[in-house]
């Protein structure tokens, strides 16, 4: 965009605009970054604008070239903040949704959190302005509230709170899902939930061990968990309960306890085991190397090393949790072959696509190709199908290749992947491979030559999946295609390789 058109001004914002991750805003492109809470800063930089003034000396606000900006001083009153629903600016009614945030900041000082580093102290919204925006959902047939405040029960009468929920909530048109801390349930409070329409929570245990505990800045009494849990559970609300991997002084034994805590005792409707990230701005990120913590350079930021967990007790305890609790965390969705419509791929299940040939009209009237989902290369053929200029590619791209033998082809078959990610690095690429004959000249050495083709080029999806138990999951994804026919005659060792590497679609 500013090599287009280089007069353009582009500003970032969010969590990750913190002065201590600052390759995301000292990027060439970048003009402007906001850190910290932005709706002030937001409105004295389109003031300064309008009126040609410099943006310099904006609390809050970088400016390329410059030093890092004085502090934002924190908005004391929510009320100040106009919502987008009530002003129109969103429509609750057409995701039947809405988002709620009726308190910032956090009287926990969890050091992997960033939020206690953002907030110096804990702001609400009037119990005035949260009946207007529970009003206003009313009227727009919301379904489903979801309360952004970083732990609901932090509030002085969460009792009085959640009763203003429900009186919001009269005909329990609506359910309401949160964050929470299950140490702080009872009975009553639970009964509250369910009365208010709460139907999912989210509890953090992160862990059992005393020193991760201390290290992460959050004692967990697990009476008081499994008495808070239970009590939701019983009132008939999910919950959803979470565990961190290599949170420091965790051990591969202090793990496998919380492992077995969590399947004897059973506290949750859904678990989530996922890994710690080193996030900008919190305590964590500035304590790093003090802690021993080697993480991931950029986003979603793992820690691939502590003193007392390696890289592969991560993938290790990972593939537990998958075993002992009997699920597959993010597993892979079934192939699917269908139609793929104009506006493009959003997942896996549509992967495999017919390209199709119409033309669509914009708004200004110019006619458009539809972008292309798919190629179809014959790689034995004399003069082979070349891809589809890249301009006219989907974002989810699916390369479908055929060869009599892979081994011969391989070369070939790796040189296509690499155009399409090096005309486009964040492309979600599919590979379908379609032997012809005997399917076992596919071998573990082609799967291996594309898959390292595949990742000369990471996106965000790769990191993110990096530490999946199945670790080849991210952004690119191999997809061999057999017949259902020939499954008993092939062998099973061949089959299992096949299966290290590569989804295998059966066909008919």
């Amino acid at each position: 965009m500013k090599a287009a058109q280089p007069e353009l001004r582009i500003l970032l914002g969010g969590p990750e605009i913190t002065s201590d991750n600052s390759w995301v805003y000292e990027h060439a492109a970048i003009d402007l970054a906001v850190l910290g809470e932005g709706e002030q800063t937001f409105v004295d930089l389109l003031a300064a604008l309008c009126a040609g003034r410099s943006t310099e000396g904006i609390p809050g606000l970088w400016n390329r070239g410059g030093s890092m900006p004085l502090p934002r001083t924190e908005l004391s009153d929510l009320d100040l903040i106009s919502s987008p629903y009530l002003e129109g600016i969103l429509d609750a009614a057409e995701e039947h949704a809405m988002l709620m945030e009726t308190s910032r900041g956090c009287r926990y000082r969890c050091n992997f959190c960033y939020y206690p580093k953002s907030y110096n102290s804990i702001h609400r919204m009037s119990a005035g302005q949260i009946e207007a925006s529970l009003r206003h959902a009313c009227q727009r047939g919301v379904k489903e509230i979801y309360l952004l405040d970083p732990t609901l029960n932090q509030r002085p009468n969460f009792a009085g709170f959640l009763r203003l929920l429900a009186q919001g909530n009269p005909d329990r048109q609506f359910t309401y899902s949160a964050e929470l801390r299950a140490e702080g349930i009872c009975a009553e409070t639970a009964q509250l939930l369910r009365e208010a329409n709460f139907q999912e929570v989210e509890v953090g245990l992160q862990s059992v061990d005393p020193e991760a505990q201390k290290l992460m800045g959050r004692h967990i009494s697990l009476e008081a968990f499994e008495r808070g849990t239970k009590a939701m559970l019983d009132e008939g609300i999910r919950v959803r309960v979470d565990l961190i991997l290599g949170l420091p002084g965790d051990t591969v034994d202090s793990v496998r306890r919380g492992l077995e805590y969590l399947d004897r005792v059973r506290p949750f409707t859904e678990l989530q085991v996922f890994n710690l990230s080193i996030l900008p701005g919190t305590a964590f990120r500035q304590t790093a190397s003090d802690l021993g913590l080697e993480y991931q350079p950029r986003p979603p930021y793992y820690v691939l090393k502590t003193p007392t967990l390696d890289l592969e007790d991560l993938y290790g305890l990972m593939e537990e949790a998958q075993d002992v609790f009997e699920i597959v965390f993010d597993a892979w969705p079934e192939v699917k072959e269908g139609i793929a419509e104009e506006k493009g791929i959003g997942d896996w299940g549509l992967g495999i696509g017919v390209v199709k040939d119409s033309r669509r009209v914009t708004a200004a009237g110019t006619r458009m190709t539809s972008l292309q989902h798919q190629c179809r290369v014959d790689l034995d053929a004399p003069v082979q199908t070349a891809l589809p200029a890249a301009r006219g590619r989907s974002l989810a791209f699916t390369l479908w290749l055929k060869s009599a033998d892979f081994r011969l082809r391989a070369a070939e078959a790796a040189e296509l992947v690499r155009q399409v990610l090096v005309d486009n690095p964040h492309t979600t690429l599919q590979v379908i491979l379609e032997p012809v004959g005997d399917p076992r000249h596919l071998t573990a050495e082609v799967l291996e030559a594309l898959l390292a083709a595949s990742h000369e080029s990471l996106s965000y999806l790769d990191w993110f999946y990096s530490l999946h138990p199945i670790r080849l999951l991210g952004a690119k994804r191999l997809v061999v295609l057999l017949p259902v026919a020939r499954e008993e005659l092939l062998d099973a060792a061949w089959l299992d390789e096949v299966e290290d590497r590569a989804t295998i679609d059966w066909a008919e």
